[in-house]
């Protein structure tokens, strides 16, 4: 997923509109995200990011369930917490009951499954920064906590005055958009706004027990879609993979369900069309001629009619489509 990185140190309010998976997870400056579209139809997706020095505060709308896994920079820990759902998404391997706050370690964001249509807000924040405002609110077991946390995700459910607080709070920051941004000119401004934000989230770690969030389902979706994107040009079979990670046919579809709620052979069509997706969009933009039919055959799909339709199915356009909309936008 790229090198590490430190904290982007840049100040001001970003916001940006977008009708294509790939390109939205683009726009995430700083961070190092792959995103997957999973539900079906055309997607929509809308990114506000404030960035106060240390801390970033990402707020994100989108319209399909997206398959996303990456990072952000290295030394960074990822507070999540959805505004509204759809639906119940997936994290690591394990089913998210609404509202939640994930508490994941920035250098490494495993595989979360969103809902269908999802409004959430993320905070990426120093670690040594959080841990520090925890000393000095004499919370020394969180501080600990938090100082330590290195690749583990956790996470607290349940309605809360505290995270309820925290979700108006963020709203209310995002809503502000780019009006915010003259602010943040203000030295002062930026501090009242990090000591907001880091206090609430200082406040839930010292009350609150947090869940260990561990999936081996998770590491087994993993190895799968390392295995697949190894064999692009002859892509795997169901027994294939079962070979690979050693298990049954019942284990592996068992496996995808738990982690993903998807079968495993969704769950390769959908890797599949992605990446064809991706790959048009990346020569489109060249301004070279795209053969349609050679990178659908590349990643597997031989029967044209078929493909097509499977395509429209889960992006809402025809790949010819994807190929004129980014030529379009790239000219």
């Amino acid at each position: 997923m790229g090198g590490r990185r430190g904290a982007v140190e840049r100040t001001g309010v970003s916001i940006v509109e977008s009708v294509d998976a790939n390109e939205y997870a683009g726009c995430l400056r700083g961070w190092n995200m792959r995103m997957d579209q999973v539900s079906s139809g055309p997607f929509a997706g809308r990114l506000v990011m404030i960035r106060l020095g240390g801390l970033e505060i990402v707020r994100e709308t989108t319209t399909q369930a997206l398959l996303k896994q990456g990072s952000a920079w290295s030394d960074a820990l990822v507070f999540s917490l959805p505004l509204a759902v759809s639906n119940p998404g997936y994290y690591n391997g394990r089913p998210l009951a609404f509202p939640h706050l994930l508490l994941s370690d920035g250098a490494n964001l495993l595989p979360l499954l969103t809902s269908t249509r999802v409004d959430v807000v993320s905070i990426a924040v120093s670690r040594d920064r959080l841990s520090s405002c925890l000393e000095t609110l004499g919370e020394p077991r969180a501080a600990d906590f938090i100082a330590g946390l290195r690749d583990q995700q956790h996470a607290f459910s349940g309605l809360h005055h505290g995270l309820t607080g925290l979700q108006h709070g963020l709203r209310q920051i995002c809503d502000y958009g780019q009006r915010l941004g003259p602010a943040l000119a203000f030295e002062h401004v930026r501090r009242s706004l990090q000591d907001t934000v880091v206090d609430a989230l200082a406040g839930i770690l010292s009350e609150h027990a947090w869940t260990d969030i561990r999936g081996c389902t998770a590491q087994t979706v993993d190895r799968i879609r390392e295995y697949v994107f190894e064999r692009v040009e002859d892509p795997p079979r169901i027994a294939e993979l079962c070979r690979h990670v050693g298990v049954s046919r019942r284990t592996l579809q068992d496996c995808f369900q738990d982690a993903l709620g998807l079968t495993p052979l969704q769950y390769l069509r959908m890797l599949r069309l992605n990446a064809v997706r991706r790959e048009l969009g990346a020569l489109a933009a060249t301004g070279q001629p795209v053969s349609i039919g050679d990178v659908a055959a590349r990643w597997g799909f031989w029967h044209w009619s078929r493909f097509a339709e499977n395509y429209r199915q889960l992006f809402g356009e025809l790949p010819s489509r994807t190929v004129q909309r980014v030529a379009s936008a790239s000219r």
